[in-house]
């Protein structure tokens, strides 16, 4: 920062001031109030601040929102926060109380960086003891007849829900925009629910049943030791699971699997029962995407869980950076927080994950991922080519260009894209004639494009058919928007545009970690015509390989310059978010769940 008045570079460092901290000790309620400058620049002008609570072995990373205006440079900022200390940590025991916990306070900038802040607390092991809950017999009883109750004056609750679904009042149990007979039915049983502790959820009561019956399975079977997959998506050939689960078998170990795309609330009893037992039985269970009912179990000691996750990276925020966001997700919420390990693609994505799985920074490897395998060998990129253009003829000896941007809207009943701001005609015809447009739409997307038929003999719809991955093998232009393809191009080192017409809007409407603008690997263009414009540079370029540029080519030498630049910044890219993949991912994450299933060295986190 310079002074005003010498025009001299003033070194600033962060500020942190605490202006309050208060607990309230019958509920281990922290009041937080801190104020601050910060120095290094803030992702889309919304400020993170993380504390970080360590007590011996443990440790949470809690994400706070905070307000922030940046003037020059220079971000203020005021944060406030209700904290409960008893659900900080998953495992707590009388013996950790004794201890004193610690917490830090940081904040990742615009270009990925973690800052510490110069302030710190010291807090009593005692706060973050779980509360203790009401067992006696008597309040089972009065717990049971207030739902009674409740159910009996269930028409007046849905009626309550009625003018809070048409938005006459708020209600904390509804995602804002939730509307009709669904919300209404969702703000009466979050009513009767914190009333009672009942509710009218078939979720609810088929996890509370898995969970019943994983409880008897334990008490029948006194040891465990065996090797379990459990997945809600369907296996997918090449995907995570797949790969490790096939390179076990390639070892001869045996296992069980529980593989079932249908939610806890439509699988039948027999169902449920049946993966109950098979947990009971598991030493290690190995999943690769949330698998909720699982969160509901009191695990036994020596179980390891294992969470493959199904993406790169890391982009929009999920798992528990988004407490406080959206109303189904409390702070004593117990999701992904039972992982021993979660496997992620770089060392940077260490402090993203553990704080969107609620897990000490220990629990979450860099160890690769394994579907990214593919992309390191020369096998299957040459099967895949032949396959393509053997189906597609069309795309033989051709620049393919892919536009496969993300979807609008708030999820799969009202996804659309805005094709009037991509025009299908107008795009291919200003192409050079060498090239042909290949259209992949987000699966939520059910809207169809339109083309001349002249022009059809160069466009393909390839939505719903191909995996987008097996499409950049062949793909000389990626253009996308915030999809998270752009984790694989980057590995295939495909050139890429972004088209954000809407990036404004986009990033306030949605939470991502990262300024987009800094860490796309691509430039970024917001208007159709640049969009034609710059497409047309890059495929020019594309075309001409590693040839001496010849000067007296009007843009030649210039968009020569963008594509050194958009393939440094590729490769810082790769480096932060996929700096763990080299094509042995498969491998080391399957050691490791070896590991962890003989217990040489690496046992269950408590």
């Amino acid at each position: 920062m310079e002074d005003s008045r010498t025009g001299v570079r003033v070194d600033m460092k962060d500020q942190f001031q605490l202006i309050e901290n208060g607990i309230e000790e019958n509920i281990g309620l922290l009041h937080l109030h801190a104020e601050g400058i910060l120095t290094h620049p803030v992702a889309n002008n919304r400020l993170r601040i993380l504390a970080v609570f360590s007590c011996r072995d443990k440790m949470r990373r809690f994400p706070m929102e905070a307000d922030c205006i940046t003037l020059k440079g220079i971000s203020f900022f005021s944060v406030r926060a209700d904290i409960s200390l008893p659900d900080i940590f998953y495992h707590y025991s009388e013996e950790d109380a004794v201890h004193k916990a610690e917490v830090a306070f940081e904040y990742c900038d615009a270009k990925g960086n973690w800052h510490v802040l110069p302030k710190s607390l010291t807090l009593e092991g005692r706060h973050f003891l779980p509360q203790c809950q009401k067992s006696s017999f008597w309040y089972g009883i009065y717990r049971k007849a207030a739902y009674l109750f409740c159910t009996l004056l269930l028409p007046v609750w849905l009626l309550d829900g009625w003018f809070a679904a048409k938005g006459y009042k708020k209600s904390p149990y509804l995602e804002a925009g939730e509307r009709g007979k669904k919300a209404a039915f969702y703000h009466a049983h979050g009513l009767v629910k914190q009333i009672t502790g009942y509710g009218y959820s078939v979720r609810e009561r088929k996890t509370a049943y898995f969970a019943k019956q994983y409880k008897k399975a334990c008490k029948k079977r006194k040891e465990a030791g065996n090797l379990l997959f459990l997945s809600e998506r369907e296996l997918e050939t090449g995907g995570n699971l797949d790969l490790v689960r096939s390179y076990l078998q390639e070892k001869g170990e045996s296992f069980d699997e529980f593989i079932d795309t249908r939610p806890v609330h439509k699988l039948p009893n027999s169902g449920i029962k049946r993966s109950a037992k098979l947990a009971a039985a598991a030493s290690v269970i190995v999943l690769e995407d949330f698998y909720p009912q699982l969160h509901a179990l009191d695990l036994r000691e020596g179980t390891s869980v294992v969470q493959l996750w199904h993406a790169c990276g890391a982009f929009k925020m999920f798992g528990l950076s988004d407490i406080g966001k959206v109303s189904h997700l409390g702070q004593d919420t117990k999701n992904h927080r039972n992982y021993s390990a979660a496997i992620v693609s770089s060392e940077a994505m260490v402090p993203f994950y553990s704080e969107a799985f609620g897990v000490a920074a220990e629990s979450v490897m860099p160890l690769g991922v394994p579907r990214t395998d593919i992309f390191f060998g020369q096998e299957y990129s040459r099967n895949v080519r032949e396959r393509l253009y053997g189906t597609y003829p069309g795309l033989a000896g051709k620049q393919v260009v892919l536009f496969a941007p993300t979807f609008r809207g708030g999820g799969n009943k009202d996804a659309y894209y805005p094709w009037e701001r991509f025009l299908v005609d107008a795009f291919v015809e200003a192409l050079p004639e060498d090239s042909v447009l290949v259209v992949k739409n987000h699966p939520f997307v059910k809207q169809k494009f339109c083309c001349k038929e002249e022009n059809k003999g160069r466009v393909l719809d390839l939505t719903g058919q191909e995996n987008i991955n097996d499409i950049l093998f062949i793909t000389s232009l990626l253009i996308t928007d915030y999809s998270s393809c752009i984790f694989e191009a980057s590995l295939l080192a495909v050139p890429m545009l972004f088209y954000v017409f809407d990036l404004e809007e986009y990033v306030k409407s949605r939470d991502i970690y990262f300024d987009f603008a800094s860490f796309a690997p691509g430039k970024q263009v917001k208007s159709f015509e640049e969009l034609k414009e710059e497409a047309g540079k890059i495929l020019s370029v594309s075309k001409l390989g590693g040839e001496e540029i010849l000067e007296n080519e009007e843009g030649q030498e210039e968009g020569w310059q963008e594509a050194e630049e958009s393939e440094e910044k590729r490769k810082e890219f790769c480096s932060y978010f996929l700096g763990s993949l080299d094509g042995h991912s498969t491998e080391r994450v399957s050691e490791m769940i070896l590991s962890l299933l003989h217990n040489d060295g690496k046992g269950a986190v408590d």
